[in-house]
């Protein structure tokens, strides 16, 4: 099944998107990120941002002289904060393998109801003839940083 929002379905309230390390930085860097965390906080009760570290590497988004003081919008950890700020309702889950992820997934979907397929497929499918405008109050700011 290929799903309009997010990479996995959990559950009927549970969406997560998930990113290698690589692919972190290249939507970041795109701004697909920004509108796929749109999409999961707007059709979702409990949107996921599931980031997989590769397991042979070191555990760490970007090296300690990268880091700053301030918020910097080249700076991926600034750019995660100002998507958690963005989006209250993301949550950020971090895997250290694949396997972990697997792992971590059995706990999450605990106590949850299966999702329908059908249903999880047709979220963020625009309806036929449906305008695509947006709803929501925006922050043009961190809009902007994140969708560079």
């Amino acid at each position: 099944v290929t799903l309009e929002v997010g990479d996995y379905v959990l559950s009927p309230e549970m969406v997560v998107e998930r990113k290698a390390i690589p692919d972190l930085h290249a939507s970041f860097a795109s701004g697909r990120l920004y509108s796929q965390a749109e999409s999961m906080s707007k059709h979702y009760k409990t949107p996921i941002l599931l980031i997989e570290f590769d397991p042979d590497r070191a555990f760490i988004l970007q090296s300690v002289h990268e880091l700053g003081d301030d918020i910097d919008g080249r700076s991926v950890t600034s750019k995660l904060a100002l998507l958690v700020l963005h989006f209250p309702k993301l949550r950020l889950v971090w895997s250290r393998s694949p396997h972990a992820t697997a792992d971590i997934f059995g706990l999450l979907k605990a106590n949850q109801d299966e999702p329908d397929v059908d249903a999880a497929a047709a979220v963020g499918v625009p309806a036929h003839g449906a305008a695509a405008a947006s709803e929501s109050i925006v922050n043009i700011s961190a809009q902007d940083v994140l969708r560079r």
